[in-house]
């Protein structure tokens, strides 16, 4: 433990944080494209997510590196990093319950749904340019757990890191 506490500082979190979303987003596409599980419309609005924690990371962990006086302002960066991981968390936490049909997901992207759909996107899904995949079917589970909930998992263990810096810091 006393490995782990040194290595969670305010100044090393950012760039923990970017590459635990880059490993997440690392995951995802290699569900896509190595194992060929297509992601909805739902699980592309996740990668946003991880895809911001990468960008804060970086220019926040790169911010402290090359202005050391913004490492006065560590933690805050570290909670806004934290924020984002809560509300990946609930985003993710949200798709999953849609996947295991405890509510409504949107009616664009779940079964029975009236969908516009353009005539070129049609045929383009009709020549082979991508399924349809609907936001309340799960692509894949390992122990009945959904690719989404693994993502809200993983999410709010990372949520929390930020505030166990804050405590640790006092």
């Amino acid at each position: 433990m006393n490995a782990l506490t040194s290595l969670l500082t305010a100044q090393r979190w950012p760039f923990l944080a970017a590459l635990a979303s880059a490993l997440i987003l690392g995951g995802a596409y290699f569900f896509q494209y190595v194992l060929g599980y297509d992601p909805c419309a739902l699980c592309y609005d996740q990668r946003h997510i991880h895809q911001a924690v990468i960008g804060v990371g970086l220019v926040g962990g790169l911010g402290m590196m090359f202005v050391p006086a913004l490492q006065k302002h560590a933690l805050w960066i570290c909670l806004l990093i934290g924020g984002i991981y809560v509300y990946s968390a609930g985003f993710a936490g949200w798709h999953a319950g849609i996947e295991y049909d405890w509510w409504e997901g949107p009616s664009t992207c779940t079964a029975g749904a009236a969908i516009n759909i353009s005539t070129d996107d049609l045929l383009s899904v009709l020549d082979g340019g991508g399924p349809v995949v609907l936001c309340d079917e799960a692509a894949w589970t390992l122990l009945g757990i959904s690719m989404a909930g693994y993502n809200a998992l993983m999410s709010a263990v990372l949520a929390g890191l930020p505030f166990f810096i804050g405590i640790k810091r006092r």
